[in-house]
């Protein structure tokens, strides 16, 4: 018996892998690896598309505010465009709101003075009064508006209509501004060439901006904020 035994030991030791439990091996492999594979492609679309959403948020953060500080700065001016100034010239405030539509969305321009003047040359900066414009360019390629900023002393020659711009950020499915008078009236509009009386400039613009959103595409994710425009003396 202890031969008969010895030799089965040894013929259990020297036995290989069967067919079968080779192929087991590999089908347990191969859902190990097809789950670690699975969490960590879910961890990086999770990451990805975070760190996605959080670039529109921080875009909407610097169009908003930048927006916002440019209104609560909104000026009158002593001279006309293209002019030096002039003493006993009297006080006027440009402030052009246009409606304007793309693809059924919103695109719609804004231009008016305001101190908040930023200049990009070195050496001294340039002080009084810049006409500020925001318009946006309709994207062919991602179906998208790009909103663009200009900048120009009042005393200078302006570029023109949507050229001469700094791109303050992209991926806008409409861009919204409301303007209310003194009597909580909305308008879609305000044109300071065309109206004349005691209010020049409406009392408040709410701002709405919608961007694309790559993880809900038929949602796209809406900002608004109001601003409120300092009283005239």
């Amino acid at each position: 018996m202890p031969a008969l035994y010895e030799g089965w030991k040894a013929a259990m030791e020297n036995r290989g892998f069967t067919l079968l439990e080779i192929l087991l091996a590999i089908f347990m492999l191969t859902l190990v690896v097809s789950a670690v594979f699975g969490a960590f492609s879910g961890t990086f679309k999770v990451v990805n598309e975070t760190e996605a959403q959080e670039e529109i948020y921080a875009a909407a953060r610097v169009a908003l505010e930048r927006i916002s500080e440019d209104l609560a700065s909104v000026c009158g001016s002593h001279w006309t465009q293209g002019e030096q100034p002039q003493a006993g010239v009297t006080l006027r405030f440009l402030f052009v709101g246009e409606d304007h539509q793309v693809d059924d969305k919103s695109a719609d321009t804004l231009r008016f003075l305001s101190s908040a003047h930023l200049s990009f040359k070195t050496g001294r900066q340039a002080e009084g009064p810049a006409e500020i414009r925001y318009y946006t360019e309709y994207e062919e390629k991602t179906k998208a508006l790009t909103l663009y900023r200009s900048d120009t002393l009042d005393y200078l020659e302006s570029a023109e209509n949507s050229h001469g711009g700094l791109r303050l950020c992209e991926g806008l499915k409409w861009l919204d501004f409301i303007y209310y008078d003194k009597r909580g009236n909305a308008h879609k509009t305000w044109d300071t060439t065309q109206r004349s009386g005691i209010e020049p400039l409406p009392s408040r613009v709410e701002i709405s901006v919608g961007f694309q959103n790559a993880i809900f595409p038929e949602t796209p994710l809406q900002f608004m904020t109001g601003v409120a425009l300092p009283p005239i003396l």
